[in-house]
């Protein structure tokens, strides 16, 4: 059962700082569930890929996207399913000049065991332009809840844990462009080294410190929708999980299962 229409409201300037927040979920998928957590004043979204052998999850705040929120006397964690990233990027890009509004329409969604807050419509308005976005269904998201993510996909037991930077992340892009006959990229630990290596290239990436000679390869293609950032990495049994430094971003590539 649908309740009344509710709205969230913002007022921006230069959104440059949320487009470019979106923009690292669809290199994974274009479409996404963004969460609008007004009590924590935080954007909120988890994103993955067809076999779930990718999964990202990051927040940014309200003001570092650029946005100033409309205080709610009661504040609601809402769901706003978006169908295309790159699209609304773009219309988002035609009010970057002047000060604008974002409004997001919401209702409340009763059933059984559930309250749901899901957004129907993001209107962007200025003086001279306004524009609106209707909302995808949140049934064509699986959810994942918070703490699913952080007490079970990005849980690993650790073997070897070691620094990534961000010229690292592109050299190995560009040496995995290079090896493009290969589907996947391997980390390893030998020699007090972390490894990183395709069919025709090993790189050094990081000291470390490890007691076994842990291997675990991941497929290129996933690889390559991590961020260029600087990232602490652990690599467990089955799965890297690289924590950003630069963002509040957690990227989780499971181990690649296909050797053909």
């Amino acid at each position: 059962m649908a309740t009344n229409k509710k709205t969230v409201e913002f007022t921006a300037k230069n959104v440059k700082a949320f487009t470019g927040w979106l923009k690292r979920f669809s290199a994974i998928d274009n479409s996404l569930l963004l969460e609008v957590d007004q009590a924590k004043s935080v954007f909120i979204a988890k994103t993955y890929n067809e076999e779930r052998s990718v999964v990202k999850m990051s927040t940014i705040k309200f003001d570092e996207a650029g946005l100033t929120a409309k205080i709610n006397v009661d504040p609601k964690r809402v769901k706003v399913g978006i169908f295309n990233i790159p699209r609304l990027i773009k219309i988002m890009d035609q009010f970057n000049d002047e000060e604008f509004t974002i409004t997001v329409e919401y209702q409340e969604l009763v059933n059984e065991t559930e309250t749901q807050y899901a957004g129907e419509k993001i209107l962007l308005k200025n003086k001279s332009l306004k524009m609106n976005v209707d909302c995808t269904s949140l049934n064509i998201f699986k959810y994942i809840p918070d703490n699913l993510f952080t007490s079970s996909i990005a849980a690993v037991t650790t073997i070897v844990k070691f620094e990534l930077s961000k010229a690292m992340i592109e050299k190995t892009n560009g040496l995995n462009g290079l090896d493009n006959d290969h589907k996947f990229v391997e980390f390893k630990y030998a020699d007090k080294e972390i490894l990183v290596s395709g069919k025709n290239y090993e790189l050094a990436v990081a000291e470390a410190t490890c007691k076994t000679t842990p291997a675990l390869s991941v497929f290129k293609e996933q690889y390559s929708t991590l961020d260029v950032e600087n990232y602490d990495v652990n690599l467990g049994e089955d799965r890297l999980v690289f924590l950003s430094k630069d963002s509040d971003t957690t990227t989780v590539i499971s181990k690649a299962e296909d050797k053909d």
